[in-house]
Parts: C-alpha cells; structure tokens; sequence
C-alpha cells in the first residue's frame, strides 16, 4: 500500500511541475507578445500609406458587420486589429497592425527613423522584424480572405490584391 501511496504522490508533483512549467512558458509567451497601438500612430509617418487605406473597405470593415455580426466572434475576429493592450479598448476596422503585426516595440524611434533606414536599410529592416512587422504575405490575407465561415465571402486573388491597400513602401 506503501508503494502505491508513493507512486500516487509522485505523479501529482510530476503533474503538477509540469502546469507550473506549462504555466510559466504561456506567461512568457503573453509577456512577449507586442501591443497594439493604433493606426494614427502609424499615420504620423505614413501618411501616404494612411490616406489610401482610410479610403479602403478595410478602414470600415468593422461598419459593415449588422449588430448580430458584431456579436459573434466569428465575424469581428476578422473585422477588427485587436485590442489596446493599455485599456483593452477594441481597434475596430482592418488597420495597418492587422496586416503588419502589433506595433508597440517596432513603431520606436530606434527602429523606424527614415535617416537611420536610408543609412542601412537591412539592418533597420531585420530590426524591425524582430520587434514585430510584418511584411503582409498572401497567408496574411488569406486568415480573413477565405470562403470558410464567411457567408459574404468574395473570391480573392493575392496577386491582384497587393497594392491595393496603400501604396507600396520599403
């Protein structure tokens, strides 16, 4: 009876070692992710790209949803950039983080400076990267822009689509 009783304690510690390793590695993985911030932050140094997305269906994706949609998670899943990390307030819409990934940590002056890119384009580039951009793929579009669960759905084709959210910039 002794061996069992052993047995049985060991395996809840082992059990409960590996939530406690499970549970630190999901608070790692939460305490990396970057913050949403906006796309008017974005807006101060891409202006260009900033007027041609407002005039996009993508700036008032949210609009479109009825107030049943706008309900369902399903629906604004695709319809909205994410939440601001400060005060949890919903970016509605399809904005410039949807597509380039939240941009707490890259949108640094350290990382986005037009003279320090210039100097060193792959460098900034990576820099950047690393701190979260994203450089839209056609797997980027294709996370919203796909028939499955999407009653509205429209075909999309990649190639043509490119370019057509804002001018392209380096």
């Amino acid at each position: 009876m002794r061996k069992v009783t052993t047995i049985i304690f060991l395996m809840l510690a082992l059990f409960a070692f590996a939530a406690l390793l499970m549970a630190e590695e999901a608070a790692k993985e939460e305490k990396a992710a970057h913050d949403y911030v906006g796309s008017a932050k974005c807006k101060m140094c891409h202006k260009a790209e900033f007027t041609a997305w407002e005039a996009t269906p993508h700036a008032k994706a949210f609009d479109v949803l009825s107030d049943e949609e706008k309900a369902k998670p399903e629906c604004v899943s695709c319809h909205i950039t994410g939440t601001l990390a400060k005060d949890g307030s919903t970016i509605e819409g399809v904005g410039c983080e949807a597509c380039h990934g939240p941009g707490g940590d890259y949108k640094s002056p350290k990382i986005m400076s037009k003279k320090k890119w210039a100097a060193d384009p792959d460098t900034y580039k990576q820099m950047a990267i690393d701190a979260g951009l994203v450089y839209p793929t056609e797997e980027t579009c294709v996370r919203c822009h796909k028939k499955e669960g999407n009653a509205n759905f429209k075909e999309f084709n990649f190639e043509e689509m490119k370019g057509k959210v804002h001018p392209v910039s380096e």
